[in-house]
């Protein structure tokens, strides 16, 4: 686990961590105070629920994504952009072939039951399509956002195999394929 010196982000990176190789259901609070080296009574001063510790991991997911995106701006042009996109799944093989997307797995979980976790784990997902279509949109691509939607969906989907195989391998294969798709715009 990362090292962190703030009680409440230990638990955050715990419960990230755990939630993404077991799942929210079967990720308890105490599971989650160990991880941290957190005693189990600190958790209800960060956090009143489970389900507010899982907010916080969906706000670290949305960080990450916001940082990721500020560098990819900044460093490259559209098409590039796409590329690290789609590569960043790419770099985690061994762990996403082993545990799945930490975020598509939270939304196949979550999205069985209506709670109000939902719309932030939607809000995470609509916000990588729009950033998406919009690299696709500056390379002046058809239908920019029904490729948005396309790429995710391959991503998500060459993760969901690679898992479902326990095979890192297939991951490599299909994201390269998914890149090759990409140089086309």
């Amino acid at each position: 686990m990362p090292v962190a010196n703030d009680k409440r982000e230990r638990l955050v990176l715990a419960a990230k961590e755990l939630m993404h190789r077991r799942g929210f259901l079967r990720t308890t609070l105490g599971d989650i105070a160990r991880h941290a080296g957190v005693p189990p009574g600190n958790v209800y001063y960060y956090f009143k629920t489970k389900e507010d510790v899982a907010r916080a991991v969906i706000h670290e997911h949305d960080t990450w994504f916001d940082r990721q995106f500020t560098r990819w701006e900044a460093e490259m042009d559209p098409r590039g952009r796409l590329l690290a996109y789609a590569g960043h799944m790419a770099a985690r093989c061994e762990d996403l072939a082993e545990n799945g997307c930490p975020i598509g797995s939270l939304c196949a979980e979550l999205n069985k039951d209506d709670t109000p976790l939902n719309d932030a784990l939607d809000r995470l997902l609509k916000r990588q399509r729009d950033w998406v279509a919009t690299q696709f949109r500056a390379l002046q691509a058809p239908n920019p956002d029904a490729l948005g939607l396309e790429l995710i969906a391959r991503l998500q989907g060459a993760v969901l195999v690679a898992h479902a195989l326990g095979d890192p391998d297939v991951l490599h294969r299909l994201t390269a394929g998914i890149k090759d798709w990409v140089r086309e715009f």
